[in-house]
């Protein structure tokens, strides 16, 4: 009962923020938690000269790479884009140039797409380092994103890609550390928000088996429910339940497999009131309430017998 007047509360709350004016724009695609006190907000740099910027101003002007000039060739220095703390070099060159351009085979091919789908993996398994190297963990996941709708759209990869593919977000949902909204000059990290997109677009693989489905709600359990401190307040919540709507809809998981997730992520709260306080546990607890409201909001705008049935499971837990 105590959970179910948290949860009514917190959706009032939920439909009140909705009134506010809108945070600072996030990069498409993605729609911000407080910037821990041992990182210090990055200040803002370009690796591109004036010159160099203005060029590939004019190609995402183009939405195509300059005649006679193959997109693979590019990759590169795209992806050391995708790193930068310029908002507008990461954002605006980087990322956007490679979401239009993974959007076109006949810019990007199968085998380029892969090779850039490889390289960005194994960003997101490497070292997790505090400071501006969030950026380039994050955005390879954000580009991930769309590198899996690709897939979705035009499906090309084998079994064994797609479940390396899901193994490689399951891990990073699991290790991420530096899980900042907006840094303030430097922009968007949103790890967190960028996972939940690359989720989302992996459930919607028509080749998803239900052992998949279920680690991909594990990695929503591992950003939501997981101990890791960071308090998610920049849209964080909406953009995971939209990961789990995506499981749901595909229908593959039975009540014992939802109650049992669901089950992982009220284990925090049903610990009750943290005394004395705590304030990694009241963060978790937090997190993990605001997932279960989002995605009760989700759910409940989705038809599909996939989504009824987890809206049945959901409102269940919620009443207990």
């Amino acid at each position: 009962m105590r959970l179910a007047l948290a949860l009514s509360l917190s959706l009032s709350l939920t439909v009140t923020a909705a009134c506010r004016p809108p945070a600072p724009r996030c990069p498409p695609g993605a729609p911000a938690a407080a910037t821990p006190a041992a990182i210090e907000p990055a200040a803002p740099t370009s690796p591109l000269t004036a010159e160099r910027r203005a060029w590939w101003e004019a190609i995402r002007a183009a939405k195509a790479p300059p005649a006679g000039t193959a997109a693979a060739t590019l990759l590169p220095e795209l992806e050391a884009l995708l790193t930068a703390t310029d908002p507008t070099v990461r954002d605006g060159l980087g990322y956007e140039i490679l979401a239009a351009w993974l959007q076109q085979p006949a810019i990007l091919d199968d085998d380029a797409a892969r090779g850039l789908r490889d390289r960005l993996v194994a960003r997101t398994a490497g070292p997790i380092v505090a400071g501006d190297a969030v950026f380039a963990r994050s955005f390879a996941a954000l580009v991930l994103s769309v590198v899996a709708a690709r897939e979705v759209a035009h499906p090309a990869w084998t079994a064994a890609e797609l479940d390396a593919q899901i193994a490689a977000a399951v891990s990073y949902a699991g290790r991420e550390t530096d899980l900042r909204g907006y840094t303030g000059a430097a922009g968007w990290a949103h790890a967190a928000a960028h996972t939940a997109d690359w989720v989302k677009f992996l459930a919607r693989h028509p080749a998803l088996t239900r052992d998949q489905a279920t680690r991909l709600l594990g990695a929503i359990t591992a950003l939501a429910a997981r101990a890791h401190g960071a308090r998610f307040s920049h849209g964080e919540d909406e953009r995971l339940a939209a990961a789990v709507r995506a499981v749901a809809r595909r229908d593959l998981l039975d009540d014992a497999a939802l109650d049992a997730w669901l089950a992982t992520i009220v284990a925090p709260l049903a610990s009750g009131w943290p005394d004395p306080f705590d304030p990694l546990v009241y963060t978790t607890q937090r997190n993990a309430r605001d997932l279960l409201v989002s995605c009760f909001v989700a759910l409940s705008f989705d038809d599909s017998p996939g989504a009824a049935r987890a809206l049945a499971r959901l409102t269940a837990a919620m009443k207990a």
